[in-house]
């Protein structure tokens, strides 16, 4: 365990419907999708308690109940874990805001689907340094049309975001969903309530000279499809012989 103590607030996206995975995982939440006996949610959870953090949030919607069952407190004694609903799908970034009264200077957003061996720590350093509103992790793929891709100048700052659909299958730095942003971005977020932080809020934000990204390491794992949920199967099971 961690001896660094980070006293933020993170947030996890858990609140959506996972439709690409329903094949494969229908009766619960996608974050809470089954990897050897255990949720998929609760994996991303420890790997974070085992880099400093304490305090989360679930930002919850579809099958919420299942998660608030799972993440109790005498299953997480050493935690801080509270929830924030969403009386409808409200996006990425409709689900931030929902959440705006949890938030902490900075706090750390992290998808709910998405396995990401960071450098927490250092993301939090590096973020300070920039005096950032957002930074990003970033990871290297040999194929970004599934992700979109992100471009940086020498100094770290995001020069650039390409859309997933606007892209051919190059190598690059994709978003891998560990991101540090400022409240005063989360209490600036529109009052509407269904956006998305990725397709609205960041390609804005890289004007502005605020959004850096630094990259990561991994391992990385995006468990949304049947294929890349089998992969980190195997990958956990190989971890564990």
């Amino acid at each position: 365990m961690s001896q660094v103590k980070l006293n933020f607030q993170t947030f996890i996206l858990a609140g959506g419907l996972g439709n690409r995975l329903r094949m494969v995982v229908s009766d619960r939440p996608k974050p809470m999708a089954d990897v050897l006996g255990v949720p998929f949610l609760e994996i991303l959870t420890r790997l974070l308690e085992g880099k400093g953090v304490r305090k989360f949030v679930m930002l919850v919607g579809y099958k919420a109940h299942a998660i608030e069952e799972y993440f109790t407190k005498s299953k997480f004694p050493d935690l801080e874990i509270n929830f924030s609903y969403e009386p409808e799908p409200l996006g990425t970034g409709g689900a931030v805001k929902n959440a705006l009264k949890f938030a902490t200077d900075p706090t750390l957003l992290v998808n709910g689907d998405t396995y990401l061996d960071a450098d927490i720590k250092g993301l939090y350093d590096f973020h300070l340094s920039k005096k950032a509103d957002a930074t990003i992790s970033l990871y290297r793929v040999p194929d970004v049309s599934r992700y979109g891709s992100i471009s940086l100048n020498h100094n770290g700052m995001v020069t650039r975001f390409k859309e997933k659909s606007k892209i051919s299958g190059n190598s690059g730095l994709i978003n891998a969903g560990v991101t540090l942003i400022s409240s005063s971005l989360i209490s600036k977020l529109p009052d509407k309530k269904t956006f998305s932080m990725e397709s609205e809020i960041f390609p804005d934000l890289v004007n502005s000279g605020r959004m850096f990204g630094l990259e990561q390491k991994g391992p990385f794992f995006d468990i949304g499809t049947p294929e890349s949920y089998h992969e980190f199967q195997e990958f956990v099971r190989a971890r564990s012989t």
